[in-house]
């Protein structure tokens, strides 16, 4: 009888003791909310760690959760939706935990955890409208994330072809340019070279009345031609006038040859 007294005594002690616990942690929980609700995260989230301590479940994990996301520490807040989501007893609460983690992971800049988590919820709960937004943005972000390397791209390509027909259009003027220059050179050449023959058909005149001022001191009358038959001296005259003349002529071609420039090459 002592021994089965004992034992009642000690199984009666341990239903009041998790009696206390659960009392106790529920008790946190509440007090925990109060804080949540008057802006006090960090007072919560001491309230609702010590619910947590005395029993993980569901609403410590989740409102715990709930407080470190509120202070911006997404990174802990997934690991605490993450237990959450474990202990819930429907589809509903599962899908709302499931929401949370989605925007802890969109916080952390874990737009493809995110994509995944509010995807789940939504499978879970096709009602969840939230859900579906935050989806929809996510999706949208990424699609504008992949867009914006190709615009940069095809921008920076526009930027390179632009840079190119201003490089082609400079060469062109300095082509174009250059031609004009070698053109007025050559016609500049060609205008000297034409009064230089103006020049020498003046020098042949000249020298062409030179020689006949002379050949009228050495007394050889042209005219006689056509009076009569040349002697044997007014032919040896004739003979050495036109090889003298012959010898000026050929060397006015050299000096004339040796005078003319070949344009240069545009390279």
């Amino acid at each position: 009888m002592r021994i089965l007294s004992h034992i009642l005594v000690i199984i009666l002690a341990c239903l009041v003791s998790q009696s206390v616990t659960a009392q106790s942690a529920n008790e946190f929980l509440i007090s925990g909310d109060a804080r949540y609700q008057a802006g006090d995260f960090g007072s919560a989230e001491e309230l609702y760690r010590k619910a947590t301590q005395q029993e993980s479940s569901l609403a410590s994990n989740y409102n715990l959760g709930n407080a470190t996301y509120q202070q911006e520490r997404y990174e802990e807040a997934v690991d605490y939706y993450m237990n959450a989501a474990k202990k819930t007893e429907s589809l509903t609460q599962e899908s709302d935990a499931m929401y949370n983690l989605g925007n802890a992971y969109f916080n952390s800049e874990k737009l493809e955890e995110a994509i995944d988590a509010y995807k789940q919820a939504i499978r879970l709960n096709p009602d969840n409208k939230e859900a579906k937004y935050n989806l929809a943005i996510c999706k949208e972000i990424m699609k504008q994330a992949k867009q914006q390397p190709q615009d940069q791209q095809q921008q920076q390509e526009n930027q390179d072809q632009e840079n190119q027909d201003q490089e082609n259009q400079e060469e062109s003027d300095q082509e174009q340019e250059q031609q004009e220059n070698q053109d007025q050179e050559n016609q500049d050449s060609g205008d000297k070279e034409e009064e230089k023959e103006q020049e020498e058909q003046e020098e042949e005149k000249q020298d062409s009345t030179q020689q006949q001022e002379d050949g009228g001191e050495a007394n050889f009358d042209s005219t006689r031609l056509e009076k009569q038959t040349l002697d044997s001296l007014d032919a040896a005259k004739l003979l050495q006038i036109i090889q003298s003349e012959e010898l000026k002529v050929q060397e006015k071609l050299r000096k004339w040859n040796g005078n003319r420039k070949k344009p240069e090459k545009d390279w």
